[in-house]
């Protein structure tokens, strides 16, 4: 196992997860999730809390109809977070070995283009959103591993800057 992959116990089940970068080009019907960075133009984070999961970034699984990652980080943007984005970048892919196939998750970068009413519970899993700073999201997150979101963020963060 690379220093760019960990492993996690789901449903039983011990998957890896390897961050392979952002110029990797998986077909879209390989891509299972995709999640977003969104950013205030501060560089704080606006994170959402997850049932069973505790602070993490809006996101989930594409869905039927979706045919590129932009519908699916619009989409859970919304639902999870109650905003809306703009300027998505890629900035890393994550190759899982869950399912009997290679499959991929994406992760971009974007501005938080509006805030809208949000009540939380409205959709899935999400429990309400929180704008903390980038070393307070790494301090609090639990979801994956650290050191490597640590890393996505401040690549994310440096590439959004110069837009």
């Amino acid at each position: 196992m690379t220093t760019n992959s960990y492993t996690a116990l789901i449903k039983g089940k011990t998957v890896t997860f390897t961050h392979i970068g952002a110029t990797a080009k998986p077909l879209f019907k390989d891509v299972t999730s995709v999640s977003v960075i969104p950013f205030t133009k501060d560089g704080d984070i606006v994170a959402v809390h997850l049932k069973h999961r505790g602070l993490d970034l809006p996101g989930g699984h594409v869905e039927p109809g979706e045919t590129e990652a932009e519908q699916t980080i619009h989409r859970e943007a919304m639902e999870e977070a109650g905003i809306t984005v703009t300027h998505p970048v890629l900035i890393e892919v994550i190759e899982s070995d869950y399912y009997e196939h290679q499959t991929y998750m994406l992760l971009y970068s974007a501005f938080v283009h509006e805030f809208h009413e949000y009540e939380p519970g409205d959709y899935e899993m999400s429990e309400g959103r929180e704008i903390v700073s980038q070393d307070e999201f790494i301090e609090r997150y639990e979801a994956g591993n650290k050191k490597l979101m640590k890393q996505a963020i401040q690549s994310a963060w440096q590439i959004l800057k110069i837009m």
